[in-house]
């Protein structure tokens, strides 16, 4: 008994610790992920001001451009680095992030040749001409420099230095838009290529300011050695970037449908609406999986502890989703006021219905890193592609019958469908469980943003108000259950960012 009582003591004094590391570094990487995306706000604001609708439409192609090349060149290698180099005893690192770091080299340069070969295509495909290769040609190099960036990137998060990553990516972002802006300014149309490629060399050169320095490895591994240690993580980068392709595929599939059916302004108000709820709302669970996927994949061979993680994780995210969803109910209209304008007001049903499906998804994303830790790329890829199906399937659906609200019941019934399925999978193919706090936690926490929902929609944004209070006091209660501290020394500790990475 006395053994057992020992036990327990000393999981009550890790679980604060715990708690409060997974706070730090989400409130951490929130606060990252907000900054990037004022920064890329003001950016796509200046370009609107200085280059005009022409500009715009020549920095939003090149863009999209890149950001497609980038995803075939990385492979997706991000997940499975950080996998890797999360499961290494400490003596193999200095051998593996060389490894990493030459496939980084290997990745950036094949992605930059690529894209010299297929300029002339490029050109053709996105511009209907060749009278952009050269634009293409040059934006190789940007290629080559965001592959780089993005592999430095999955070192730290794999390393688990948070705090040097999130400098690096607040200095790149800042430094970005220093450098891109005056070309706005002074070169109009012509300052499109050479602003793009600037930006991504200002990334790299602050993620190498704030590199790992790791010893080199002796001896040093060939070129052949690189490729079979590099397999491993390469395999899982390859299932990553068909998943990838395969989601943007039906997501361009559905705006096409809703295009011709509801026109290009209804196709707008969707993805402003998608945008706000995906990507503002899902600032927590960028942060969650940051600190969250290196953590579960040392354990991810001991099912005890994955699943230990597993409910500590799903109860920590809904204790910050929980206010997060309210509070977002009870200002939608001021937020989209605020991001937007009042044309867009149009989308707020198709907002409020969809930002409750959120809790769905973090309670799914906690599931679906079980998957990713253990590498299975073939189970997250089955995954992913029959979620992707569903999801067109509900949209379609759901739009015809009830228009823009329906397009927000679709939102949080795929994700209800995609909790089931990745539950499922765990469940049996992993042999996974939870304990019952992590089920009926967030099912309550469901029904409390769903009676929001509901009171915003019937009475308006005072009837939230008593969900609001009763959310933040649920949240503040759990946390200090969590933490072991009042909400008063909860605040002041972690207002500071970390200092220690």
């Amino acid at each position: 008994m006395a053994p057992q009582m020992t036990a327990d003591a000393r999981e009550t004094r890790r679980r604060p610790t715990l708690s409060a590391r997974v706070l730090k570094v989400m409130g951490l990487f929130s606060g990252v992920q907000a900054l990037t995306i004022i920064c890329s706000i003001v950016r796509t604001k200046l370009v609107a001001i200085w280059l005009g609708p022409a500009g715009m439409g020549l920095f939003g192609l090149y863009n999209s451009a890149l950001d497609t090349i980038c995803a075939v060149t990385q492979m997706g290698t991000g997940t499975g680095v950080i996998r890797e180099l999360a499961l290494a005893p400490r003596r193999a690192l200095p051998r593996l992030v060389a490894v990493i770091r030459r496939w980084g080299w290997g990745l950036g340069l094949a992605g930059a040749l690529l894209t010299l070969t297929l300029s002339p295509m490029l050109s053709r495909f996105t511009f209907g001409d060749e009278n952009h290769t050269r634009g293409f040609v040059v934006l190789s190099v940007a290629v080559l420099l965001l592959t780089l960036s993005g592999t430095e990137g999955a070192v730290f998060q794999g390393l688990k230095r948070y705090t040097r990553l999130a400098k690096a990516s607040v200095w790149g972002a800042v430094g970005g838009l220093a450098v891109s802006a005056p070309m706005y300014y002074f070169w109009g149309l012509d300052s499109v290529i050479p602003s793009l490629v600037a930006y991504a060399a200002v990334t790299w050169i602050c993620r190498g300011l704030y590199h790992e320095k790791v010893a080199p490895p002796s001896p040093s591994p060939g070129v052949r050695e690189t490729i079979v240690e590099g397999k491993g993580f390469a395999l899982l980068g390859i299932y990553m970037t068909v998943t990838v392709f395969a989601t943007n595929a039906v997501s361009y599939i559905f705006m096409s449908y809703l295009n011709q059916r509801g026109g290009t302004e209804a196709a707008g108000l969707y993805q402003a609406g998608f945008t706000l709820v995906n990507r503002y709302v899902g600032l927590v669970l960028v942060a969650v999986g940051m600190e969250y996927l290196p953590r579960l994949s040392e354990v991810s061979k001991s099912p005890r502890r994955t699943e230990l993680f597993l409910t500590h994780e799903i109860i920590l995210i809904m204790l910050v989703m929980l206010p997060v969803v309210t509070l977002f109910l009870a200002a939608d209209e001021l937020i989209v006021r605020l991001l937007y304008d009042k044309a867009f007001l149009t989308m707020l049903p198709f907002v409020t219905w969809a930002v409750i499906g959120t809790i769905f998804r973090a309670w799914s994303w906690c599931l679906a890193y079980v998957i990713l830790a253990k590498s299975d790329g073939v189970a997250y890829l089955l995954t992913e592609l029959l979620s992707a199906a569903v999801a067109i399937g509900l949209n379609i659906w759901f739009y015809d019958l009830w228009g823009f609200p329906g397009l927000g019941y679709a939102y949080t019934l795929w994700y209800l469908f995609y909790l089931v399925e990745v539950w499922v999978l765990c469940r049996r193919r992993y042999r996974l469980s939870v304990r019952r706090g992590a089920l009926l936690f967030p099912a309550m926490v469901f029904v409390i943003c769903a009676a929001t929902a509901a009171g915003r929609q019937l009475a308006g944004w005072w009837a939230t108000v008593p969900f609001v209070i009763l959310s933040l006091a649920v949240s503040a209660y759990g946390l200090r259950r969590l933490l072991g501290v009042s909400p008063a020394q909860m605040i002041e500790k972690f207002v500071k960012p970390a200092k220690k990475g």
